[in-house]
């Protein structure tokens, strides 16, 4: 499962779900520029209780500062694997899965992920309320604490 194809572009996308693909691919590729670009200035990511760092997240400095450097920092690997894109006018409804390794050399986890994208009327990404199967996270929890 590779995050180029889901994030090339069907004749059918609509362009708000054009717009929440540029934003995984700016991600994967950590472009911030076209992040910006995309982004309101005061974003908000809501993260589930039970993920890693699950909170609420507000502006770019919470969300880039804190969260993004927090999460990448508890892991050898992160990433997301967006699938089914949904567009709902001022909403886009991304299904997909996290694909995760806890550390070199230990085999890679996929855990289910739904992301609603919250849309501007001129456009930009407002932010994200994000869900995931965070029982594969407890379990992370639970062995990382048995480690220590």
């Amino acid at each position: 499962m590779e995050i180029a194809s889901f994030l090339e572009h069907d004749d059918n996308d609509t362009t708000n779900v054009k717009r929440v693909k540029e934003f995984y691919a700016a991600a994967k590729n950590r472009d911030t520029e076209t992040i910006n670009k995309l982004l309101v200035n005061d974003p908000i990511w809501n993260v589930c209780p039970g993920f890693p760092h699950g909170s609420i997240y507000r502006g770019m400095d919470e969300v880039y500062g804190s969260f993004y450097p927090k999460l990448l920092g508890s892991f050898y690997y992160f990433g997301a694997i967006p699938d089914v894109f949904i567009d709902g006018g001022d909403v886009v409804l991304v299904l997909g899965f996290y694909k995760f390794i806890r550390n070199e050399g230990e085999p890679e986890t996929l855990v289910r992920f739904a992301h609603t994208w919250g849309i501007n009327p001129d456009g930009r990404i407002k932010g994200v309320w994000q869900v995931a199967d965070s029982a594969q996270f407890m379990i992370y929890k639970e062995d990382a604490a048995l480690t220590k």
